[in-house]
């Protein structure tokens, strides 16, 4: 009998084709589902490893409030966390992908990073 799915990879890291030039440490959109970091420096065309499970500290948008548990989204724009799922923040604009749920929170209208455990849904 024929096994029913075979390991490719561990699922820590996906293998993953830039469209783009990206430097280690960046945010990576994946489409509109999740997001990945890059544990490599690339250029566009080239195959690198992105890490999508862990805990990593990324700037979040200043006028957000962010609690522990949160879901969190990367606009892909600003560069930044934020509670808003698109760009307009009411569901008519340019869709952000999940980033995963906050570990650590964040006032409203300050400045700074927040922990995000990458693609919780």
């Amino acid at each position: 009998m024929a096994k029913e799915a075979i390991e490719i990879q561990n699922g820590e890291y996906i293998d993953y084709t830039l469209t783009g030039d990206v430097s280690v440490g960046d945010v990576v959109p994946l489409g509109t589902g999740m997001i990945g970091i890059a544990t490599t420096s690339g250029l566009a065309g080239e195959t690198i490893a992105l890490e999508i499970e862990d805990v990593y500290q990324i700037a979040a948008a200043t006028a957000d409030e962010i609690n522990v548990g949160d879901k969190l989204y990367f606009d892909h724009t600003n560069r930044e966390l934020t509670t808003k799922a698109d760009s307009n923040g009411d569901g008519t604009g340019t869709p952000f992908a999940p980033a995963g749920r906050a570990v650590t929170a964040k006032a409203a209208n300050v400045a700074g990073t927040v922990n995000v455990k990458l693609n919780q849904a």
